[in-house]
C-alpha cells in the first residue's frame, strides 16, 4: 500500500519523519517520543502506525481536553507512564490588576526566544495562564521569560493535577456543505459569502495547520486545524458522509472572537 496516496503531498515531510520513527521503534523494540502534534499530524500518525502491526502509539499532552500532544511509538507490550513523555507544566503570575495577558502574548513572547513551535503544547487561559513545554526547555525559560508586554512575570513548575480549564469556548456545529473545498468551508463557518471566503483566503488571511493556503479549492479534511485572521480558530471534527441529497455532513468546533 502507498501510504502517500491518502494524505496530501505537502504532508510528505511529516508521513516519512514519522514512518521513521516507526521503524526505529520496531526494528530496535523501544519507544520512540515525538516532538508535539497538533490533530492532524496526530491523525496522520494514528494511520500510519496502523500499518505496523506490533505498535501502538499513545498520547499525552496534560490533559485529554488539550489539543496538542506528544506522542509515543511503542511495541505494543509497552504502558508508558507520564515521565516518559517529558513534558512539564507552568504557571505563569502576572499583575493582572495592572495588563491583560492574552494566549497570543504568550506564544509570541515564547516564540520569540527561539523555542521552536514543535516544542510547545497548549497554552490555557483563565483566570491565570498556564502553558505545556518539552522538559528540556524547562531550565531555559525559567531564565529567559521574565516580561510579557513590559510586565514582570513569574513562572513555577507545578503538576499536571493542578492545571486549569481554559476559559475559551468552543461551540460545535454540525453542517452540510456541497464540497469540502476550502473557500466552502470557509464561507460556511464565518456565515459570510463565498466572494469574501475567496477574498480572505487569496488575501492571505486563512492558515491551515498551522501552514498559510492560497488555494481557494484546497481540499479539507477531518482534523484539520483552520486559523481565519480576524475571527478566530475552527477545527473539523469529523466527515459524516453524504445526506441522502448528496451533500457531505460534517461537525466543526469554533474559538471565535
Amino acid at each position: 500500500m502507498d501510504i502517500y496516496q491518502h494524505f496530501r503531498k505537502e504532508e510528505k515531510e511529516e508521513i516519512d519523519l514519522f514512518l521513521n520513527k516507526c521503524e526505529i521503534a520496531e526494528r530496535n523494540y523501544q519507544h520512540v517520543l515525538t516532538d508535539f502534534l497538533d490533530p492532524r499530524e496526530q491523525y496522520i500518525l494514528q494511520t500510519i502506525v496502523g500499518g505496523f502491526d506490533e505498535l501502538n502509539v499513545h498520547y499525552f499532552g496534560g490533559d485529554d481536553k488539550l489539543e496538542r500532544k506528544r506522542a509515543i511509538i511503542a511495541p505494543d507490550y509497552f504502558v508508558p507512564t507520564e515521565e516518559d513523555y517529558e513534558i512539564v507544566l507552568i504557571e505563569l503570575t502576572y499583575p493582572s490588576k495592572f495588563v491583560k495577558l492574552t494566549h497570543r502574548n504568550v506564544l509570541g513572547t515564547i516564540m520569540s526566544l527561539g523555542i521552536d513551535r514543535n516544542q510547545l503544547g497548549d497554552i490555557i487561559v483563565n483566570d491565570r495562564i498556564q502553558f505545556v513545554l518539552t522538559k528540556r526547555f524547562e531550565s531555559y525559560i525559567m531564565m529567559e521569560l521574565t516580561k510579557i508586554k513590559g510586565a514582570g512575570i513569574k513562572l513555577s513548575s507545578i503538576p499536571f493535577g493542578n492545571m486549569i480549564q481554559s476559559s475559551e469556548n468552543w461551540i460545535t456545529h454540525d453542517i452540510t456543505v456541497s464540497t469540502m473545498r476550502l473557500d466552502v468551508i470557509i464561507k460556511h463557518i464565518t456565515n459570510t459569502s463565498r466572494t469574501i471566503s475567496k477574498k480572505l483566503i487569496e488575501g492571505k488571511r486563512v492558515k491551515v495547520n498551522h501552514r498559510e493556503i492560497e488555494s481557494v479549492d484546497f481540499t479539507v479534511e477531518e482534523n484539520d486545524l483552520l486559523s481565519i485572521k480576524g475571527y478566530g480558530r475552527a477545527l473539523i471534527i469529523a466527515n459524516n458522509g453524504e445526506s441522502k441529497k448528496g451533500k457531505i455532513r460534517i461537525t466543526y468546533r469554533t474559538l471565535f472572537k
